[in-house]
């Protein structure tokens, strides 16, 4: 199965923002690896898309094309360093946080566990005590300070969280 890349055009049916070409060289350039097959890659950067697509909350702005796009991305009304960006970027923080999350995957890392199977909710180590609770599950969500970082400025205006801008006339 081959990519369908957002450029910033409104493409239908678009799974990522970056390219196998392009994930492979962000990999490179910061000694990472990645699969070898594209296949196995293109499952990564798809994987990596359905983290940054449930960050759809967080992120400034508005879809550009609501009604036809497929992704959160391109959007409008969205400022990276205090400048406003154009209604059909893809910024670079963007694509480098997917690609930052194929490497992490690649890595072993699980970006988006589940909650299924036992959790331990007693633990005695003297006479050996171990209980286990079904219902909570084990899952626990990865701590991602590289892709955070990497998607910081696309959550707020100027680095802030509440940002007043005025125009003079």
């Amino acid at each position: 199965m081959a990519l369908i890349i957002e450029n910033g055009t409104i493409v239908a049916g678009a799974d990522s923002y970056v390219t196998t070409t392009e994930a492979r060289a962000y990999a490179s350039a910061r000694g990472k690896t990645l699969p070898a097959l594209d296949a196995d890659l293109e499952a990564l950067l798809i994987s990596a898309m359905d983290y940054l697509e449930g960050k759809r909350s967080q992120y400034q702005g508005v879809k550009t094309d609501p009604a036809n796009q497929a992704l959160q991305w391109p959007r409008t009304g969205v400022y990276i360093d205090c400048v406003e960006i154009g209604a059909n970027t893809i910024p670079k923080e963007l694509k480098d946080a997917q690609c930052r999350l194929a490497c992490e995957q690649a890595s072993g890392v699980d970006i988006m566990p589940t909650k299924t199977g036992p959790f331990v909710t007693e633990e005695t180590v003297g006479p050996l005590t171990t209980k286990y609770d079904a219902a909570q599950g084990t899952g626990t969500v990865p701590d991602m300070a590289a892709v955070d970082a990497l998607l910081a400025p696309l959550f707020s205006q100027c680095g802030q969280s509440f940002t007043l801008r005025t125009v003079r006339v």
